[in-house]
């Protein structure tokens, strides 16, 4: 019996051992090191994956403005489907604030940064979708006047889901 039992004692710390370095080789958080549930909290979002939805808050900010103040000066002002710049600056503020709140790497402020930049690229949708949808179609100009509020539509989908996504695993 009692070599049976000390059998199964050296199988067993042997067995958690091994799944110990295995789940620190696979799963490893700062430091490489696995933790355990008596530690610290780590962040459950990466800080390289923050920095990069913070940098595309900003890079959409900087889009919007940048085709809102170009094209609104470039169409004629009874041009339907013209950017609205007055309707474009809260999106660009709130991508704005967006990239400053998730780069201050807090983890109370980064959920909250991230759930700005969703509701931020939630309202730019709805105003490139409005945008989309009034702009008429003419076919002999190539790629057409619907072009930039296609692909800001895009674009704002695309960074609403790497917000939602982003604030999903932090919560």
């Amino acid at each position: 019996m009692n070599f049976i039992t000390s059998s199964l004692l050296i199988i067993s710390s042997s067995s958690s051992s091994l799944t110990s370095s295995l789940t620190s080789s696979f799963f490893p958080t700062r430091g490489g090191r696995a933790s355990s549930s008596s530690s610290m909290r780590t962040k459950a979002i990466d800080p390289q994956v923050a920095l990069a939805v913070a940098q595309q808050n900003l890079s959409l900010a900087l889009v919007l403005g940048a085709e809102g103040v170009l094209n609104s000066q470039r169409m004629p002002s009874d041009f339907i489907g013209r950017p609205d710049l007055p309707k474009l600056a809260p999106g660009i503020a709130g991508c704005a604030t967006a990239f400053a709140l998730i780069n201050s790497d807090n983890d109370v402020v980064t959920p909250i940064g991230l759930a700005v930049g969703a509701l931020a690229c939630l309202y730019v949708i709805k105003i490139e979708f409005d945008r989309l949808n009034e702009t008429k179609d003419d076919p002999l100009d190539w790629p057409g006047p619907k072009v930039f509020p296609g692909g800001l539509l895009v674009f704002g989908l695309l960074q609403f889901l790497t917000n939602a996504q982003g604030f999903v695993r932090e919560m």
